[in-house]
């Protein structure tokens, strides 16, 4: 999946992105194959429901690097306002345009819903289209809010940046904390600081803010009290320490909450799937750039919208062919079904971008 700010492979000081990007379009896929287990299996304690658990807060970051990947990329450049809204808008409104229809059509032969061509519209203006599909939605909000936080990044400091992301954390993180386990509900008007502005601005810092044995930066961002070295540490510990949270956070509340499935530590909006997010984006950057782009990673960021339309299809047709989740153990089954559906879903991309027009809609 790309969020569609750069449909074309970075410079090779940027090859990390696009590697970090494609990396985060098979999380995706890895979180709706191995899901159907983690949320709809009651057996918390058997291997069964952990082997899905551990694969599903494994790949939990995933929307969230989506999102600290556009505001790095989008929050450090220039546009004109026009131009701007032209060519992102045109971008992601055509394709999901055409992807609506697709599983509008596919809905309907499916369930016979929607039933009307007034009910499709609905459901595109309501996102009530297809499960995955809310992301474009996401990113809609995300392009309008640029024009306004584009010139304050540009000259922000450390303390500025640090007020909007504790502001966002009690947005999003405390306010849901204190609702989903004590029914606390915060009176505080949070529009502005909820959902996930703290994302789109922290791709931003955490991709300009330099470590200490790098060049100075070109604004006005002190270093990290810590080498490459010493970040990459930190970085590490953050998706161990996230991705444990996560699995581990999981099985408690489901264990306290009636034996039944709770899904508060797999929200996007959570600590434990933030830090993981901050830790693989680091981790990235600090890592996954000594080598070029190979052809097929260019490929594959090319292909990575079209990716994100299109595998759920995939997954449907697989599982209808007899490969589904749970026909053997699950910690066989999801990383095979992971890699056949990403597969599958390239291939579909490449012969679709192959055909006239193709390209504009993936």
């Amino acid at each position: 999946m790309s969020t569609a700010t750069t449909l074309a492979p970075q410079s090779a000081g940027l090859a990390w992105a696009d590697r970090l990007r494609n990396y985060a379009t098979v999380m995706v896929i890895g979180i709706h194959v191995s899901a159907p287990v983690a949320h709809g299996y009651a057996a918390f304690d058997s291997w069964f429901w952990w082997a899905a658990n551990w694969w599903d807060s494994f790949c939990r970051p995933s929307v969230p690097l989506f999102v600290m990947l556009s505001g790095f990329l989008l929050l450090g450049k220039d546009y004109p306002l026009p131009d701007f809204l032209k060519r992102r808008f045109t971008r992601v409104i055509v394709p999901s345009l055409a992807w609506m229809l697709v599983y509008n059509l596919y809905n309907y032969f499916a369930s016979g819903q929607p039933a009307t061509l007034g009910e499709a519209g609905l459901r595109m203006v309501e996102n009530r289209v297809h499960y995955h599909l809310w992301f474009i939605y996401l990113i809609v909000g995300l392009y309008l809010v640029y024009p306004i936080m584009r010139p304050w990044v540009k000259q922000a400091s450390d303390r500025d940046f640090l007020y909007l992301f504790v502001l966002s954390a009690m947005a999003s993180w405390g306010y849901k904390i204190l609702y989903v386990f004590w029914n606390v509900n915060i009176g505080i008007y949070w529009e502005f600081f909820c959902n996930n502005l703290g994302y789109f601005v922290l791709g931003f810092y955490l991709g300009n803010k330099p470590v200490l044995d790098e060049p100075a930066a070109s604004n006005q961002l002190a270093p990290w009290p810590l080498t490459r070295r010493g970040m990459l540490w930190a970085a590490s510990a953050l998706v161990v320490l996230g991705t444990v949270a996560t699995a581990v956070g999981t099985y408690w509340a489901s264990k306290s909450h009636g034996n039944e499935f709770h899904p508060y530590f797999y929200d996007y909006l959570t600590p434990n799937v933030g830090f993981c997010a901050a830790g693989w984006f680091l981790l990235a950057k600090y890592s996954w750039n000594k080598h070029p782009l190979l052809e097929v990673e260019k490929e594959f960021a090319l292909a990575s919208f079209g990716i994100y339309f299109v595998h759920v299809l995939l997954l449907d047709f697989w599982s209808k062919a007899g490969y589904w989740q749970t026909r053997y153990h699950p910690a066989k089954t999801i990383p095979i079904l992971i890699v056949m559906i990403t597969l599958s879903s390239f291939v579909a991309i490449l012969l679709i971008r192959a055909l006239p027009g193709g390209k504009k809609i993936t």
